[in-house]
């Protein structure tokens, strides 16, 4: 062969050659078929990146992906101007395919890494080497941080300010590792594949970086009371103020105390009235208590509420011939809150109930409002949980 001369091999119309210059003439000589069977191979590029001495500098990119089914493969010649520019045997041509296979996936891992817009940031999390702390999950030794990020995902919707959201971290991080401490039972916890089926792959990325910038910003920190680990109550709305721990749960536990929440007003949840017939009303009430011997004619009369808190949720309740807490009536009949009341209005049953939730400690959709307000996760929390210190929770 000569510089001058073009040999065309003929791959049956499924190689395609481009982006050939004027200046680049080159031809494929071969000395034998080189591929009996190619299914959809083509090359992408040749291109030179080295004007200087073009001679030397051609370079073929192959889509490996669309070259599949070939056998009987032989050697060839490539014939560049001045001569035979390079024979490559089977082995030769295989080590090619190996690193256009290779390099683009390394390239990818490289371009990818840990960067916000890699798709591994979607299931990442906060620098692990940082903490030791760990839990034990069904037998299994998983990271504080690994597990939390599921906690966090169910108890708060991730649209919410990213300082709320903060807050609702460290709650959570605080409640987990008390549980752990004391032996009790781990909060509920959500694995990537549930948040994928819940958000989709779109609400996915966008929820998990909101979740992921919240347990970085807050990692380690915990809520304690005098050098101890708090129970951070929380709930979804209040009826315009929290409760006193030992007015609800007849234990007195400091840092959980009344304070004023007239921001919840605004929100969806905090009223709601319903309606029931009395004969719907005393069935459920049958089935939840049936020693109560409640009927449906006087079941309105047959309900009272004996006493109230501070802030208004009913603490015990007459039921017929039974007396229930207030959380057990509100359970009972699927209610809101147990800041409720009952009356007989044209011959139904009227609820009315204020707030989301049992009431106590921060108030979600509060802590959402101060947020807004300009305040971070650290003067929200301590708005609503008094004289509580915000530090970091050590591996020991």
């Amino acid at each position: 062969s000569t510089a001058r001369t073009i040999s065309l091999l003929r791959l049956d119309s499924l190689c395609l050659l481009r982006q050939i210059s004027p200046h680049r003439v080159f031809c494929l000589y071969w000395d034998s078929p080189f591929l009996e069977t190619v299914q959809k191979c083509f090359f992408r590029y040749w291109k030179d990146s080295n004007t200087k001495n073009p001679q030397r500098n051609l370079r073929v990119f192959c889509d490996i992906k669309l070259l599949w089914d070939a056998y009987k493969l032989f050697y060839g010649h490539i014939v560049f101007q001045g001569g035979v520019f390079l024979r490559e045997k089977i082995k030769t041509f295989l080590s090619v395919c190996v690193l256009v296979i290779a390099i683009p996936y390394i390239v990818t891992l490289l371009f990818q890494g840990n960067g916000p817009e890699g798709e591994s940031q979607g299931t990442s999390l906060p620098d692990k080497g940082k903490s030791t702390l760990t839990v034990e999950v069904d037998g299994q030794e998983l990271e504080v941080e690994e597990y939390l990020a599921g906690i966090v995902a169910l108890q708060i919707p991730l649209d919410k300010e990213s300082e709320a959201i903060k807050a609702q971290a460290v709650i959570a991080r605080t409640a987990l590792l008390w549980a752990a401490k004391h032996q009790e039972e781990l909060p509920k916890s959500m694995s990537r594949e549930e948040m994928l089926e819940l958000w989709g792959q779109d609400g996915f990325e966008t929820n998990y970086q909101a979740l992921e910038s919240a347990l970085m910003a807050t990692e380690g920190e915990v809520l304690t009371w005098k050098g101890e680990l708090t129970q951070p109550a929380f709930h979804a709305v209040s009826a315009g103020k929290t409760r006193k721990a030992k007015e609800a749960l007849g234990t007195k536990i400091p840092y959980l105390k009344s304070v004023d929440s007239q921001m919840d007003i605004p929100a969806s949840d905090y009223l709601k009235v319903i309606f029931l017939e009395k004969e719907e009303l005393a069935e459920t009430l049958k089935k939840a208590v049936p020693e109560a011997n409640v009927d449906a004619q006087n079941v309105v009369q047959q309900i009272s509420v004996l006493q109230r808190d501070s802030s208004d949720y009913a603490l015990e309740v007459q039921v017929g011939e039974t007396t229930m807490t207030g959380e057990e009536f509100r359970n009972c009949l699927g209610l809101n809150s147990a800041c409720c009341y009952i009356k007989e209005v044209e011959g139904k049953v009227r609820i009315v109930t204020k707030g989301l939730g049992h009431g106590i400690g921060l108030s979600q959709y509060g802590a959402n409002e101060l947020a807004k307000e300009g305040n971070d996760y650290k003067e929200i929390l301590q708005y609503y949980y008094k004289d509580v210190e915000i530090t970091k929770e050590n591996s020991e």
